[in-house]
């Protein structure tokens, strides 16, 4: 998996005033721990942190001061609106050592219960995988043009890369095709009620004729 590098910069003032400052210049705060190390206070480009969500990368390389780190994204905040980022979480990560990490499931091709009018329901978008960082894939690419109504993928049923565990079930469905559903019964009605309606508009009249007729 290629990895993305960031040049990021040490913070020192690590207060909520310093933080709204960053953002209204385009960066964002960090912080960068683990592997028994000191934690390290970051400001990351706005821009390289918003193309990581977009393109949903989850290992990046550092750089800081002209050193390099390897590092997993563990977490990114954001306002009560989800609309601004406030805060990204780096855990350094060592190559030789396996991380577990959660990658999209990418569906691939046209099923053939789609064509035959069944309804696709994709049910994992995102699967945990345990693997070295170097082997980290970027998604879980699932074949789905054989899938006819009424059959299921499970994540047996995918082989993942080489160097590469899934964590999750196995028997977990990952995509599913239904038979689509031409009717659908009235809400709150049952046969009973369905089948009596008609007597009793029927009733209604010959009590209304009635009425009619007793005023005359």
């Amino acid at each position: 998996m290629e990895q993305t590098v960031i040049q990021a910069t040490k913070r020192q003032d690590v207060g909520s005033q310093g933080a709204r400052r960053l953002r209204s210049q385009g960066r964002v705060p960090a912080v960068l721990y683990g592997h028994k190390l000191d934690t390290v206070h970051l400001t990351l480009p706005l821009k390289d942190v918003e193309r990581l969500v977009h393109t949903r990368t989850r290992m990046v390389s550092i750089e800081i001061g002209g050193t390099v780190e390897t590092a997993l994204i563990k977490e990114i905040q954001y306002d009560s609106m989800g609309d601004h980022l406030l805060h990204v979480d780096l855990a350094r990560v060592a190559m030789d050592q396996k991380v577990s990490v959660t990658v999209p499931v990418e569906l691939h091709g046209m099923a053939k219960g789609l064509a035959a009018g069944g309804v696709l329901e994709h049910l994992l978008k995102d699967v945990q995988v345990r693997c070295l960082p170097g082997d980290l894939p970027e998604k879980i690419r699932v074949e789905i043009a054989d899938l006819e109504v009424g059959g299921a993928i499970h994540l047996r049923n995918i082989v993942p890369p080489q160097g590469v565990e899934f964590v999750q079930d196995s028997d977990i469905r990952v995509v599913a095709i239904h038979a689509k559903l031409e009717e659908v019964a009235a809400p709150g009605l049952g046969e009973a009620e369905v089948a009596a309606e008609p007597e009793l508009i029927q009733r209604k009249k010959e009590e209304e004729a009635e009425e009619e007729g007793g005023k005359e």
